[in-house]
């Protein structure tokens, strides 16, 4: 989700205006702020199937109604208070995914005593991400340059900003074989992961 958030960040533009064809700076607008809620609805996806998974899929819910009330009430006060329009519901997305966060990581401590490694799971990855974002944003702004085809400048962009995505997550996290062994094509990530100098 770290490596899906920045993405989304600087290439907003390019992707909406591929998705749509024509549209304004809005729309890439709501999707910058909107990919910040990619990490805090990752966190609350796996945090409620593990609280339903110990048979507490009761806690979720709760905590999705109390979310949700938080959510209507931060709407409300923006469109009193400000005059930011569409993104107060953006705005208030996020809220409603934060509470759901904090409420489940709660519940897991008071069920499992469990602590989230926050370092390892969202720092370290998000650190990663950074010299991803970079490298996509001037490739693609590189390209399009050259080559005055959105779509085509997307492509490489993307491309390469996964393998340095990759080069940097094995650089910076130092992740065990395990860790990528549990996601798909991880086991061949594992192989390159070998080959690289500073992966051993």
């Amino acid at each position: 989700s770290a490596p899906c958030a920045m993405g989304l960040a600087v290439l907003a533009q390019p992707i909406v205006f591929l998705l749509y064809g024509n549209s304004t700076g809005l729309a890439a607008n709501l999707l910058i702020l909107g990919s910040f809620s990619i990490l805090l609805n990752g966190m609350s996806n796996i945090s409620n199937g593990v609280l339903q998974g110990i048979g507490k899929a009761n806690i979720p819910m709760i905590h999705a109604a109390i979310a949700l009330v938080c959510d209507v009430v931060v709407v409300v006060i923006l469109m009193f208070v400000t005059n930011w329009g569409i993104y107060n519901v953006v705005i208030a997305m996020i809220v409603y995914a934060l509470i759901m966060c904090i409420l489940n990581q709660r519940a897991m401590w008071k069920e499992l005593k469990y602590h989230n490694p926050w370092k390892e799971a969202y720092l370290l990855p998000m650190a990663a991400a950074v010299p991803m974002g970079i490298v996509a944003f001037v490739v693609y702004h590189g390209v399009y340059a050259v080559m005055k085809s959105n779509f085509i400048a997307l492509i490489p962009a993307i491309a390469l900003g996964g393998c340095v995505y990759f080069l940097a997550y094995v650089v910076i996290a130092k992740p065990k074989e395990e860790d990528f062994a549990g996601i798909p094509g991880g086991r061949t990530l594992v192989k390159v992961a070998r080959k690289l100098p500073f992966g051993r």
